[in-house]
């Protein structure tokens, strides 16, 4: 109905009961005529989300149709913005709702690297309302790791996908990294052992599971994540597979066993490589630092030993690129023609790892050898003069 002052005022009072006339002017805006009164009404939403509210009573001239409609104006508008309102919520908390909705998917190294970006590098943002963060609290943050670029870059791309995934799920409106440039990409490495610098790490590798870690990372050419979480049951005769969730791109992988690999296995039951703990292995740094001093190789990571089993076998040992990347457990070929070839070169892969085995036993032997023969010439030459 069209409602005008003069048309309100003529409304008939009923006997018994009430009667509504909805106005047309304003959706869910309608004046209810009881026995002695009018009184507009308000109602917004629909099914459980129905909210009603009372405007007013008409009595004009203090208080008439156009003031009711302008009441129930004000009163949509903020219906409106209270519906729109981001939730208040602690980065700590959206951090902890993040962990069990997302991470848990997610491999569990790939989980623990993030939450721990996200728990310590970004540690002073935990008690700020999301809504409050902006760019000149998180580059600070940021600049404290300039000295480790590839852990700067690490935790700003963990932290701009936690954001994003909060303006997903409403928390905030915008993600405060939207506008801000990464940190530079560190260049790729390209160090390749040498033969002699493998054979010092092999030697100076302690006689324990972070030793015999490293010497099957030379071996192997794995990740050190796959072996530092290795299962009992992921061992079946000469081949380990390691399950999707075990693997950095999510995809199950099986490797050859070679005589000398499976000699370096202790013969546990659940984890093979557990801490004190009785967690998977993860004293990488302090063990590597020692390493670092017994051997005297400078300036390697572990992950170079993936890269060196790739680079001999392929210049030195006539491996296949196709079998190299099937150790290494990289993707390799268009998706159609992944699509149709499902060989899992399982004994040329083996082969591969027989023969860069043999490579590297021929220098420890040689290296043994020569040691062997200065230490006679020492003796020699110690017992001539005392003669």
């Amino acid at each position: 109905m069209h409602l005008t002052d003069q048309r309100v005022r003529s409304l008939v009072h009923p006997d018994k009961g009430q009667r509504e006339y909805a106005d047309d002017a304003i959706t869910g805006l309608s004046i209810v005529v009881g026995k002695t009164t009018k009184t507009f009404r308000l109602i917004i939403g629909v099914g459980e989300e129905r909210k009603r509210f009372t405007i007013g009573r008409y009595d004009p001239p203090r208080f008439t149709l156009a003031m009711a409609r302008e009441k129930t104006r004000d009163l949509i508008a903020a219906e409106r913005i209270n519906k729109t309102e981001l939730p208040r919520i602690t980065f700590k908390e959206a951090v902890d709702l993040y962990e069990r909705a997302h991470l848990a998917r997610l491999r569990p190294s790939s989980a623990r690297n993030i939450r721990y970006a996200l728990t310590h590098s970004f540690a002073k943002l935990r008690g700020m309302q999301l809504g409050d963060i902006k760019r000149t609290d998180i580059s600070p943050l940021l600049d404290t790791m300039l000295d480790r670029p590839p852990t700067m870059l690490c935790a700003f791309r963990f932290l701009r996908a936690f954001l994003n995934w909060c303006v997903e799920r409403g928390y905030i409106e915008h993600a405060p990294t939207d506008r801000m440039k990464p940190p530079k990409s560190p260049p790729s490495r390209d160090r390749v052992l040498s033969a002699q610098e493998l054979v010092a790490i092999w030697h100076a590798c302690p006689d324990d599971d972070y030793g015999r870690i490293v010497k099957l990372l030379m071996l192997s050419a794995q990740r050190r994540d796959q072996w530092g979480a290795l299962r009992r049951e992921y061992v079946q005769e000469d081949v380990i597979s390691w399950p999707a969730i075990a693997m950095k791109m999510g995809k199950a992988h099986t490797l050859p066993l070679t005589p000398t690999m499976k000699a370096l296995m202790p013969d546990r039951v659940g984890l093979i490589f557990p801490n004190t703990h009785g967690v998977r292995f993860n004293n990488w740094a302090r063990s590597k630092e020692r390493l670092d001093e017994e051997s005297g190789v400078a300036k390697w990571t572990i992950h170079d030993l993936r890269r060196t089993w790739a680079t001999v076998t392929a210049d030195e040992l006539d491996i296949q690129p196709h079998i190299i990347e099937s150790v290494l457990a990289h993707t390799t070929g268009t998706a159609v023609g992944r699509i149709y070839n499902r060989a899992r070169y399982m004994e040329p892969m083996r082969k591969a790892l027989l023969a860069f085995d043999e490579w590297l036993q021929k220098r420890l032997s040689t290296a043994e050898s020569t040691n062997a023969r200065d230490i006679r010439d020492v003796h020699r030459i110690r017992a001539g003069t005392t003669w």
